[in-house]
């Protein structure tokens, strides 16, 4: 599991906000100019002799240039297409209005100064070549070219667990040597990353999995395991929901209130991912899938555009739980997640009356265990077919829906949708026992829980394949 502390630090020599200013100066172009010359097409091997030839690249420490150009490859993973705006998109917005001088658009624009790990680096400590961590002394030495500079850490006595976590990374790195750490290093803080290679993998039921779907207020979960050839049943199930956090505060989007939001929005949905890991683990699922969602970004006004495209913590809350798999030993799976909810609520929310989107979990559970056999055929687009925009730009492409959209038009040859079943008009009772809310530790939580007991349900499934054949 990566594990990353972020602390503030205070440092007594007075030359040290120069050195650090230029360093992140000079390193923030060199990330810049990398991630703009993968986005042209050039090959990483050749990237670096690239950035030397350039004047970007001049003058700068090696190991520098190579951390800004492992920063480069990531946000190139993230976002191959280009597109990033250095300095954030409203930013951007605030400079071409003249909200924002040119001193701080500057400002806005650096990026921390980043120090890649090595573990067999030089020196008495391994780990990173320009940084030793010293938590005898609670400090960070960190080696600028030609003069070292200590960064003396601040931790409370409530940063017990952060005192522990960095000396036994201490530790290692001296004696082991085998963890290599990062250091990101701002004006006021300091971060330290590194990958934990602590606990023993554990893993489950190779039939039996927890499937995810996902929504701007809430997240449905169900335990689906597989009891045959295209037959499935549901072991449990559950929903998270938290449209208190998403609600329009009427305020303007630089007011602390909203940054407060955001702040809660994030923290919340991380102990969600971190309580769906318990549960993957307790019902004893090899795998966690969630739906593979590509949203084109649009401009465009209204409450469900703003729910999807200002307060969907969507790609925050997958990273948080991929990371948390890879301690659990779990692995994760993605699915085509076109019509899911439609069919999930069509065939499975009245047989096992189970409301949206406990459902629509189901239903992508069900396609992971059983996947619909393709046409490869289908998904070839029209030759001249050439998909615009209203302003002129091109539509992004679309993943491909497979043949769901034939499979939804067999179920439902005359109807256009499928009405959700809804939590509140689920008054039947449920097979396994009636919907509970638990008590919550943390009596300042903005999420509802709804649990059923655990138990079994009826087989379902259906062999798509099949139908789509006839």
């Amino acid at each position: 599991m990566h594990r990353t502390i972020s602390l503030p630090y205070v440092v007594e020599d007075a030359g040290f906000a120069g050195v650090l200013s230029e360093l992140r100066r000079r390193q923030s172009r060199v990330i810049r100019s990398a991630y703009n010359r993968l986005v042209e097409g050039i090959a990483l091997k050749d990237l670096y002799q690239n950035l030397r030839a350039h004047a970007v690249g001049q003058g700068l420490h090696t190991w520098l240039l190579l951390s800004a150009m492992t920063k480069a490859k990531a946000l190139y993973q993230m976002r191959p297409e280009g597109g990033v705006v250095f300095g954030g998109k409203k930013g951007l917005i605030d400079r071409t209005r003249d909200k924002m001088d040119p001193a701080e658009w500057k400002k806005r624009r650096l990026a921390p100064l980043v120090i890649e790990g090595h573990a067999r680096s030089y020196g008495s400590q391994g780990g990173n070549h320009l940084a030793t961590l010293d938590m005898t002394n609670t400090r960070l030495v960190l080696h600028a070219p030609g003069r070292d500079f200590i960064l003396k850490l601040k931790l409370s006595c409530r940063s017990r667990e952060y005192r522990r976590r960095l000396e036994c990374l201490q530790a290692r790195s001296e004696a082991l040597r085998d963890v290599p750490f990062s250091v990101s290093v701002t004006e006021t803080t300091v971060a330290i990353g590194w990958k934990d290679p602590g606990t023993v993998s554990k893993t489950g039921r190779s039939d039996r999995v927890l499937a995810i779907d996902l929504n701007p207020n809430r997240i449905g979960w169900a335990v689906v395991e597989k009891i045959g050839d295209h037959r499935c049943r549901s072991v449990a199930w559950g929903l998270f929901e938290y449209p208190e956090l998403n609600r329009r505060l009427g305020l303007a989007s630089d007011d602390p209130k909203v940054a407060a939001q955001d702040n809660k929005r994030q923290h919340e949905l991380s102990i969600l991912a971190k309580r769906l890991v318990l549960i993957a683990r307790h019902c004893q699922a090899s795998w966690i899938v969630t739906e593979h969602l590509s949203l084109p970004f649009r401009s465009k006004k209204g409450k469900v555009n703003r729910l999807v495209n200002r307060c969907w913590y969507r790609t925050g809350f997958v990273q948080c739980l991929v990371r948390r798999l890879e301690e659990a030993g779990l692995r994760h799976g993605q699915v085509d997640p076109a019509y899911s909810s439609m069919i999930g609520n069509s065939l499975w929310a009245d047989l096992l009356k189970v409301p949206d989107p406990a459902c629509a979990a189901l239903e992508v559970g069900r396609r992971f265990l059983n996947p619909l056999a393709r046409d490869a055929q289908a998904s070839v687009p029209k030759p001249n077919a050439v998909h615009l925009w209203k302003d002129g730009r091109r539509v992004p492409e679309r993943r491909t829906l497979g043949r769901w959209s034939q499979v939804w038009k067999e179920l439902n040859k005359s109807a256009g949708d499928t009405p959700r079943r809804v939590r509140r008009r689920s008054r039947a009772d449920f097979p396994f026992g009636p919907p509970r809310r638990p008590s919550i530790r943390e009596t300042r939580s903005k999420v509802g829980f709804l649990d059923p007991r655990p138990g079994t349900s009826e087989p379902f499934g259906t062999n798509f394949s099949l139908l789509l054949a006839g």
